[in-house]
């Protein structure tokens, strides 16, 4: 069997309205993005990994470390427009897109999700199982996700789906969206054209302007535990939990 073209994009943007510059915030040692960039590149799977930036200090800063970087418009208005247009020449069988603030993602993690990916969908995804009285399933920012019996996302949203009716009946299962994609070359690229939904619009969600499209997303359990740096918090959280690993 001929090994699957697996491209794995980061998008690393410089401007942060919580954290500027967050790409190259040290974390224990190392930029951020690097810490993202190892963590993607210890896939067994994946064939070539590239940072898609739009500012040329990132850009220098990754050049320092050894990885492949490629300068991108700043008017591009999100990550995926940068995972479409570094990836439009390239060919691939699946193009994975993670955030260049999930310093915590690990190579295993990234072969775990591949290897499950399924031709059927246009792109995939990962979700995490949450207690049901856990506080993240209420928190608007905690992205949740409901999911077919055959794996297929039916919608995402900010609110505590699905909700319980009766206080005396079924508790819930929530999961959390993970937002690391898979995506096939086509589906991407048609994606990319198309303006923002109206779902879209109201949650502030990307990916339902997928799903009010018509492309099926497989939303594929994982045990991962994200910590995306948003905050200076985040950014204290995810370097003590490196300096302890590495000490």
């Amino acid at each position: 069997m001929t090994k699957q073209q697996i491209i794995a994009v980061i998008p690393a943007r410089f401007a942060s309205t919580r954290l500027p510059g967050k790409m190259l915030a040290d974390v224990a040692g190392k930029p951020l993005i690097q810490r993202v960039w190892e963590g993607v590149s210890a896939s067994a799977l994946i064939s070539r990994v590239i940072i898609a930036t739009d500012h040329q200090r990132i850009f220098a800063a990754t050049r320092k470390f050894g990885a492949e970087a490629v300068m991108t418009d700043p008017a591009l208005p999100s990550g995926t427009d940068r995972a479409a247009v570094v990836t439009a020449s390239l060919s691939a069988d699946w193009i994975v897109n993670v955030q260049g603030d999930e310093p915590l993602l690990r190579g295993e993690v990234l072969d775990d999700f591949i290897s499950r990916l399924s031709p059927r969908f246009g792109m995939a995804t990962l979700a995490r199982r949450l207690p049901a009285d856990s506080a993240a399933a209420r928190d608007p920012n905690v992205v949740k996700v409901v999911s077919g019996l055959d794996g297929r996302a039916l919608y995402f949203s900010r609110a505590a789906i699905p909700f319980r009716r009766d206080a005396d009946g079924a508790a819930p299962e929530y999961w959390q969206h993970i937002g690391i994609y898979a995506y096939q070359p086509a589906t991407l690229r048609w994606l990319v054209t198309l303006p923002a939904s109206p779902l879209e619009r109201v949650e502030k969600l990307e990916q339902l302007r997928a799903l009010q499209n018509g492309i099926a997303i497989q939303v594929l359990p994982t045990a991962f535990e994200s910590i995306g740096v948003d905050t200076a918090e985040d950014l204290r959280r995810v370097a003590g939990i490196f300096e302890k690993c590495e000490a």
